[in-house]
């Protein structure tokens, strides 16, 4: 039986909001188009060829995913495989309006759903709707606190520009090994164009070309190879030292060390 922890769908890149230091860059480049129903259900068919079962699926975004004008639409066709995943799984930043639509088909999956609501203060009579919504239809949810004083995880990291730092291999092993995504994720799955990277620093940089493209680091699920082979590629990713990214990364994802944490959510 072939297991992911964890695969994230990203069905937009569009934000309302410009934080600085959005590790995704979304207030930095030009948007993609949203994914469309029809590119969530290829990928979604090819995800489940490939994985027998995942324990968290994310229908998220480089940016918000509740400006998708098709999210209860998605959330359906993503229900389509609710045996093959424990989770289904919502990232918000809170300040979008939540349509009454998309609140039925929360409540109507919520014995599979989960969202995960981070806060940031900046439009909080907006975030109190939102939240309230979610809390008292009984859709089980997280709270992400990022503003003011005690800050989820002591608030966001910086992932460096995107220099080549030319790292030595045993630095690089330290950082990929010392990761948030290596030692807490086993990898945090990701694609937007069935190109499915360990990392959103590998997904991002190599989709905006930012990194170098560099194949042995994602899974193809489009391309030619066998399922076999294309689960031997996981193992094999998951498996490595490092992967190319990491040269391009301040590796901070996951420190305990306060003076690198900075205050979230800070608006260009």
């Amino acid at each position: 039986m072939f297991t992911l922890g964890k695969m994230s769908l990203i069905i937009t890149t569009r934000c309302n909001l410009r934080c600085k230091m959005c590790c995704e860059y979304v207030s930095q480049f030009k948007p993609f188009p949203d994914m469309s129903l029809d590119e969530e259900r290829s990928i979604l068919k090819a995800v489940f060829e490939v994985c027998d079962y995942i324990d968290t699926l994310h229908l998220t975004g480089g940016g918000e995913p509740f400006l998708h004008k098709n999210l209860s639409e998605m959330i359906e066709a993503a229900m389509l495989y609710n045996e093959k995943f424990g989770k289904l799984m919502l990232f918000t930043n809170c300040t979008i309006p939540l349509e009454p639509k998309v609140l039925e088909i929360l409540k109507q999956y919520k014995d599979k759903i989960f969202v995960q609501l981070s806060c940031y203060g900046l439009m909080p009579e907006r975030e109190e709707k939102f939240t309230a919504a979610v809390q008292s239809a009984g859709i089980p949810n997280r709270m992400r606190k990022y503003y003011g004083e005690d800050q989820a995880f002591g608030g966001w990291v910086s992932f460096s520009e995107w220099d080549k730092q030319e790292k030595s291999k045993e630095e690089l092993t330290e950082r990929f090994k010392n990761c948030a995504v290596t030692f807490r994720l086993r990898g945090n799955w990701r694609t937007r164009d069935g190109k499915v990277h360990w990392c959103s620093r590998s997904q991002r940089g190599m989709e905006l070309g930012l990194l170098p493209n560099n194949p042995n680091d994602y899974v193809d699920l489009f391309d030619e190879t066998s399922i076999t082979e294309k689960r031997k590629k996981f193992e094999l990713i998951s498996e490595k030292n490092y992967i190319s990214s990491c040269d391009y990364c301040s590796g901070d994802q996951g420190t305990d060390n306060t003076a690198l944490r900075f205050p979230a959510a800070e608006q260009m």
